[in-house]
């Protein structure tokens, strides 16, 4: 890659700006910065000056929102290449974007090895498009692109109704035709902790290296893509070779096995989606290859699961309404116990059948999701952590873990949830703390100190004694009287002294305060220290 391309940054918050700056590999990349814009509007003007080959926005910005702005930038033609970062709880106006051609979003917290990932794929389409390729790019080129198709299906980046096969072949650098079409994950599973230490991204390419041996006596073209803990092998074949492609994921199994042969504490699963007629369908055939990897969970690891050959029971939605309706109660509250009770009752009767208990307690996740969204809350740290949860759901390896991954797991979320609620409504009883120490030396109003964490002075008074179980006046005679404490047992100061040093002009005043919190006077407390 060695033209260099142009790249803007928008974002309303500037410390993301300054975080996205210092992450993005650019000279590795040969990514040049041509601006940095904080509003939409300024946005908008500095896309027509700079004219620049990717655009790295926040969704929600002052001015115009981006989803506005890209509409409008479609609509003029502009077919620059655009990654979108958005919060957690912006999640679904990313989706929004997505049918305006966005290339990839990115949620926040933002890791940077996803993020330089993502502008590398952009960047090899940009060379592709204009043509600016060298010979001995291609192979990595081709794996670079085809590494992103299982990611784009997952989080629905790939359209599949909209999809031909020359824009498959484009974006993701593969030769289909007419044909048939079958995806098939094969899943890595960690059944002992210390192979948490081997380097899966190895296994991943041995796996991809000995399958794809195999599954070239019989196909048109594949694309590989990874995932965490799997490899994703997209197949497209002629229809008369169907059931020589069934009897390749046996061997696709046995050759992964013979990998993962070499290391202690792993398990190979292969799931196997149905054969499609299209290339739009391959995103259906993803989804029950992935959906087939449930079963391991009650019939074992080192299987081949056919998703022709499962119970799957389709349904639009697997809990019911009063299911639902009694999760929600639940959940507003933020009370972990009443959640546990309601949560037990649900999957009472559910564990006869795998696929609908994994579909329930899926769905009880993306309720509790929806509702964090729906009464804006969310955690300083880990937004994402719903979308972990669901993560950890797919590692589960017994029913009675998947259902303690879930409950458990939402628990922890509802503590955490609750316990920064308490913090940020202690904020400003700790602000006014603080600005006691740094002024108890002056005159301190209670009407200013509530002006001071932007409180009315009543509220503030009320929220300040519930909190600490005393007025704000008596706080702050208590914090006075412990510091005139420090300055009488040092010596260094006379009584009249202290009394101006700790903000309280009246001696006789002091005196009497002193001797009521400590039980002497001041000038017997400094006789005996001193």
């Amino acid at each position: 890659m060695g033209t260099s391309y142009k790249l803007i940054i928008a974002d309303d918050e500037e410390k993301i700006c300054t975080l996205l700056k210092s992450s993005i590999h650019w000279e590795t990349l040969n990514l040049e910065l041509c601006a940095v814009c904080h509003n939409g509007l300024e946005l908008k003007q500095k896309i027509r000056e700079c004219r620049p080959d990717i655009l790295v926005t926040d969704i929600c910005m002052p001015g115009i929102n981006a989803i506005d702005l890209i509409r409008d930038l479609r609509n003029e033609g502009n077919q620059l290449k655009i990654l979108l970062v958005s919060g957690y709880r912006k999640f679904d106006y990313a989706r929004e974007a997505l049918k305006y051609g966005v290339d990839n979003y990115l949620l926040k917290p933002i890791d940077e090895q996803e993020l330089n990932d993502a502008l590398e794929k952009m960047c090899i389409e940009l060379g592709i498009e204009k043509h600016r390729l060298l010979p001995d790019n291609t192979e990595k080129i081709k794996t670079t692109l085809q590494s992103f198709l299982a990611r784009d299906m997952k989080n629905g980046t790939f359209d599949g109704r909209m999809i031909t096969i020359e824009e498959v072949n484009r974006r993701y650098y593969a030769e289909f035709q007419p044909g048939c079409f079958r995806v098939i994950c094969v899943k890595i599973d960690i059944t002992d902790g210390d192979a948490e230490r081997i380097d899966l991204q190895l296994v991943q390419n041995k796996i991809r290296e000995k399958c794809m041996a195999e599954l070239e006596k019989i196909h048109i073209d594949t694309i590989v893509s990874f995932e965490q803990n799997g490899v994703v092998f997209t197949v497209n074949y002629e229809e008369d070779k169907d059931s020589l492609m069934r009897q390749t994921a046996k061997m696709v199994l046995e050759y992964a096995l013979e990998v993962i042969s070499l290391f202690v504490g792993l398990s190979i699963t292969v799931g196997m989606g149905s054969m499609r007629e299209t290339v739009c369908q391959i995103v259906d055939s993803y989804r029950e290859a992935e959906e087939a990897l449930i079963y391991r969970i009650v019939s074992k690891t080192n299987k081949v699961y056919v998703a022709e050959e499962l119970d799957m029971p389709r349904k639009e939605q697997y809990l019911t309404e009063s299911e639902s309706k009694e999760l929600l109660r639940c959940f507003d509250p933020g009370d972990p116990k009443l959640f546990r009770l309601i949560f037990q009752k649900m999957i009472y009767g559910k564990i006869g059948n795998i696929y609908i208990l994994y579909k329930v307690l899926e769905e009880c996740v993306l309720l509790f999701e929806k509702n964090l969204v729906r009464v804006g809350q969310e955690m300083e740290e880990g937004e994402s952590a719903v979308q972990k949860l669901l993560y950890e759901m797919q590692q589960a390896l017994s029913v009675t873990g998947l259902i303690q991954t879930v409950e458990e797991g939402i628990c922890c979320i509802i503590a955490e949830i609750e316990k920064e609620r308490k913090q940020k409504a202690n904020k400003p009883v700790r602000d006014a703390k603080e600005y006691v120490k740094k002024h108890f030396a002056e005159k301190i109003r209670l009407e200013d100190v509530a002006g001071e964490v932007g409180l009315n002075p009543a509220y503030f008074s009320s929220i300040f004694s519930k909190e600490e179980g005393m007025t704000f006046t008596d706080y702050v005679n208590d914090y006075r009287v412990e510091m005139a404490k420090e300055l009488l047992r040092s010596g260094k100061y006379t009584v009249a002294e202290t009394c101006d040093m700790v903000g309280i002009g009246n001696q006789r005043y002091f005196s009497k305060l002193f001797k009521s919190k400590v039980g002497v006077k001041p000038v017997e407390y400094r006789k005996l220290y001193n």
